[in-house]
């Protein structure tokens, strides 16, 4: 009978110790361990981040992306934030949108709490103390994000997943003077559908009160006046009640509202709505923040090619030429 002996002469490094884990002495004092410690393990993060530096991220998969992004502002990690959100910026497209902003309001509140990172930030030196780059980076891919979200308003207000943002993101998209929608309808039927996923999470009845508890100033999102009397008095809108049914309109409000329309189309001359309500949307001039060679294209195309930019100065040029003309003409 044979036996066989094996002997363990060395443990895997993984199996025993931490990766970052240094030899520091356990009978000093605190004060002392603080300052001990930190050297070596920020050194080697930021032999991580040299080396991430020197050879760029390669991500196909934008939810990948996200979920980096979130690692990276947690960490307070300035290259891997920068690099994540030029990788965003490059994917968006309509459907990814809904995620983008969700998550960024998420990477938002981590920017803003005030807690000590588990690891030492890597950091620029010159913003060492500082998380302002971080928010500045986030606001600058949530801009281009709404700029998208303006263009594709219909797809996005429609999107099931829609019904699954902040109050916050939500009030702010749809309240939008950009935001290019067919119809206010679908500003009405998307603030109703999200108002019945959040009584849904909070486990309340989807009864008027807790709808227009939820809703708050969502109830004012939708450009009523510019709805058709039709429209207005619709008794469903994709399978919502319609605005003067659903009862988050005071009576006194949607008979405002449907005088206005009423003498609007009769083109008689009738006091504005207040809250906007009859604003017309149009087609915004903000151009993209430059964050990756998509939105440096989007940008330097926005006066000639995308008809969803406005050059103020083009028109500057084209109302002078008018003008002197005009003048040539008269002189």
């Amino acid at each position: 009978m044979k036996i066989t002996m094996v002997v363990v002469t060395n443990e895997p490094y993984g199996e025993t110790e931490p990766l970052c884990w240094s030899p520091i002495k356990k009978n000093i004092s605190d004060d002392e361990d603080e300052a001990g410690k930190t050297p070596t393990v920020e050194h080697a993060y930021r032999n991580i981040t040299s080396s991430m530096q020197a050879d760029p991220l390669e991500i196909s998969s934008p939810k990948l992306a996200l979920d980096l992004l979130s690692t990276a502002v947690r960490l307070q990690n300035m290259p891997l934030v920068k690099q994540c959100i030029e990788i965003i910026d490059k994917q968006l497209d309509p459907s990814i949108l809904i995620s983008v902003i969700s998550r960024l309001s998420d990477c938002s509140s981590r920017s803003r709490d005030n807690f000590e990172p588990s690891a030492p930030p890597i950091i620029e030196s010159q913003n060492r103390g500082n998380i302002d780059w971080v928010q500045d980076l986030i606001n600058n891919l949530r801009h281009n994000c709404l700029l998208e979200i303006d263009r594709y308003a219909d797809a996005i207000l429609k999107d099931l997943f829609f019904s699954t943002l902040s109050y916050n993101d939500v009030l702010q998209i749809t309240t939008r003077d950009s935001l290019q929608v067919s119809s206010e309808t679908v500003v009405y039927s998307a603030i109703m559908k999200w108002a019945h996923a959040e009584c849904y999470r909070r486990t309340l009845q989807p009864h008027l009160p807790n709808l227009k508890a939820v809703l708050r100033d969502l109830v004012h999102a939708p450009r009523y006046g510019l709805m058709t009397k039709k429209e207005f008095t619709s008794r469903k809108i994709d399978g919502e009640k319609g605005p003067t049914k659903s009862g988050i309109l005071d009576e006194k409000e949607w008979r405002r509202i449907l005088f206005y329309i009423r003498e609007k189309s009769k083109n008689r001359p009738v006091e504005e709505l207040p809250f906007r309500w009859s604003t017309p949307r149009s087609i915004g001039s903000e151009k993209p923040k430059l964050l990756s060679s998509k939105s440096a294209r989007r940008a330097s195309d926005c006066p000639t090619k995308d008809l969803n930019c406005r050059n103020e100065n083009r028109c500057d040029k084209v109302f002078l030429n008018i003008l002197t003309c005009w003048t040539a003409i008269f002189d």
